[in-house]
């Protein structure tokens, strides 16, 4: 799963990598929780000649025809290998398809019957990446509008699988276009190679939304030295 994650790259970064042209006004995040605003790129608005642009999106996926954005926490996360097939997002899935840009992003390993130790897992040659994403619009009862995206899910690469079963989708920056206007399907939905995950353990720090400074993301050993 994919439960919190980190940004810091300069927004100039991420227009490079994603080719959008808008430039928001983003600082460094490095504990990016659910149900925040967080950065993403999707395509539009001209139909016949579609560019990357960025928007903002409520993290926790609202379908559209749901009454109530109140279980949005519980939709953070999507697998891949269902997405086609759940209500929630079988829509957006075929043609609301984002990308979630990241530097890294965080999983609890379970240490024996109660503990848990956090680790920050990225992608060794890849400092700023993408998560593959999906959005909706959401209208509530009193027409304000809210736009909500999710991070798909896979099988955890094996090299990280000790720490838990399953990741993000990490995309391959060549399938970011197909994935965007939807030729790709969920054939490349798939684990990141083994030996280009990179991961170290951090401290507990981060389990706390209201921790966001660079030190989370030090190697805990670096701290106990």
């Amino acid at each position: 799963m994919c439960g919190r994650f980190s940004l810091t790259s300069p927004v100039e970064a991420l227009r490079r990598l994603f080719g959008f042209s808008e430039r928001p006004n983003l600082g460094p995040r490095y504990n990016i929780a659910p149900t925040t605003d967080i950065a993403a790129i999707r395509l539009g608005p001209d139909e016949t000649c579609p560019n990357p642009h960025y928007f903002s999106a409520h993290w926790g996926l609202i379908p559209s025809w749901s009454k109530s954005a109140d279980f949005s926490a519980r939709m953070i996360n999507a697998r891949s290998e269902t997405v086609t097939e759940k209500p929630a997002f079988r829509a957006a899935s075929k043609s609301r398809r984002c990308l979630i840009p990241a530097n890294g992003f965080y999983e609890w390993q379970k240490i024996g019957k109660s503990g848990k130790q956090p680790w920050l897992i990225g992608v060794k040659d890849a400092p700023l990446f993408a998560f593959a994403g999906l959005w909706e619009t959401w209208r509530s009862p009193e027409s304000s509008v809210i736009e909500s995206c999710t991070i798909l899910t896979t099988t955890a690469s094996q090299s990280i699988s000790f720490i838990h079963q399953r990741m993000p989708v990490i995309l391959n920056p060549a399938d970011y276009t197909n994935w965007l206007n939807g030729t790709a399907g969920t054939e490349i939905l798939k684990p990141m190679a083994s030996e280009s995950m990179s991961f170290y353990k951090v401290s507990p720090r981060i389990g706390k939304v209201h921790n966001d400074d660079a030190d989370l993301l030090d190697p805990l050993e670096a701290k106990l030295i």
